[in-house]
């Protein structure tokens, strides 16, 4: 199955940001003027996704609320899979709440990321073929060739967007950019990046009134450290314009759970109807 509609459609996003800098000033050619159309890129699909971040949060907290009883049905039936799984359908039937809902924003936002690499790569493969080619490889996904060559040429803060930490100097040499000041902007992003997700997940575990218990717990501790190192890997494989997408969309969640954890506190339901009362006067 050909994937070229989300192509089209991310990279469509992409060109109207940087349209847009452009009619504000930005040269045409600017590492920055690129880097910030990739950035609102991320800040259009987050916003697009809002509405469903909220219902993730809910139910995240709806399961937590529920781990008591989830604990006590695999106690009960820990030697009979058939009855246990019985048991978790009647409970998720009777408290209404449906698996999908916790990991849809992240489903939504696979064929973007996928999309967004296979454009990069694109951009990065047409470096070397001058604009003035005719080459319908810079016509795809409605680029320009003009705009084609640029993007793939783009450097931010002598950093080629295109390159990654696996390139050898000849290729990063090749998209004009030199390999130490990649290198180190590259690593630069990646550390911003990991600190931006290891600082969302203990917003996270500071926002939670209930202190998860068994297989929850576990999780928890793992992802605290988890989700940061396969940040830091993620610089080995991915261009630094991969990468902004990522600390970008990093930032962007510790945001959020800022303002989950101010605007939508997760109180136990004794005490949610007098915070309410309170919010209202």
């Amino acid at each position: 199955m050909s994937l070229d509609f989300l192509y089209t459609a991310v990279s469509w996003v992409l060109l109207r940001w940087h349209q847009l800098f452009l009619a504000f000033g930005l040269p045409q050619h600017s590492g920055v003027n690129w880097a910030l159309s990739i950035v609102f890129l991320v800040i259009t699909v987050r916003l697009l996704l809002f509405r469903f971040f909220l219902n993730q949060v809910h139910y995240q907290r709806h399961v937590q609320a529920l781990q008591p009883k989830i604990q006590k049905i695999r106690e009960k039936h820990k030697n009979d899979q058939r009855d246990m799984q019985h048991a978790m359908r009647k409970l998720r039937q009777e408290e209404g709440f449906n698996p999908l809902t916790g990991c849809l924003p992240m489903l939504l936002q696979i064929p973007i990321f996928i999309s967004l690499i296979h454009v990069l790569r694109h951009l990065a493969d047409s470096a070397t073929i001058p604009a003035d080619s005719g080459s319908s490889t810079l016509t795809l996904y409605t680029f320009t060739a003009d705009e084609t060559h640029s993007a793939a040429t783009a450097k931010l803060f002598g950093a080629s967007l295109a390159a990654s930490l696996r390139d050898s100097a000849d290729k990063i040499a090749q998209l004009g950019a030199d390999l130490s000041t990649t290198r180190i902007v590259i690593l630069a992003v990646v550390v911003l990046s990991a600190a931006a997700t290891c600082g969302t997940q203990l917003l996270v575990r500071r926002g939670q009134a209930r202190e998860p218990i068994a297989t929850a717990a576990s999780v928890q501790k793992l992802m605290l450290y988890l989700v940061p190192i396969s940040v830091l890997i993620s610089g080995l494989i991915f261009p630094l314009g991969m990468l902004l997408y990522w600390l970008a969309g990093n930032i962007w969640t510790l945001g959020q759970q800022a303002y989950i954890n101010r605007f939508h506190p997760d109180i136990p339901p004794p005490e949610r109807s007098r915070y309410e009362r309170s919010r209202r006067k």
